[in-house]
């Protein structure tokens, strides 16, 4: 079974399912995916940043900054 398929069968499960079970079902699999989503978003800022830090150092992207701010400097006039 595909992992799409499997997500679409876990969709329609929660769908179908009362406040209770809905319920249920979240509190076995909060601790782990709470683990797992915090883990993620900070590995997703961290890199965010880095690659941040990255451009501002970098040629073609500091030349196409300048490009972009000089195309646009009649509106500062």
């Amino acid at each position: 079974m595909t992992t799409a398929t499997k997500r679409k069968k876990l969709q329609d499960i929660i769908n179908a399912a009362d406040d209770k079970k809905v319920d249920a079902i979240y509190t076995i699999i909060e601790d782990e995916f709470a683990k797992d989503l915090s883990t993620t978003a900070s590995m997703y800022r961290n890199d965010k940043l880095e690659l941040m830090k990255q451009a501002s150092t970098d040629p073609l992207f500091l030349a196409d900054l300048n490009e972009i701010r000089a195309d646009f400097d009649f509106l500062d006039k």
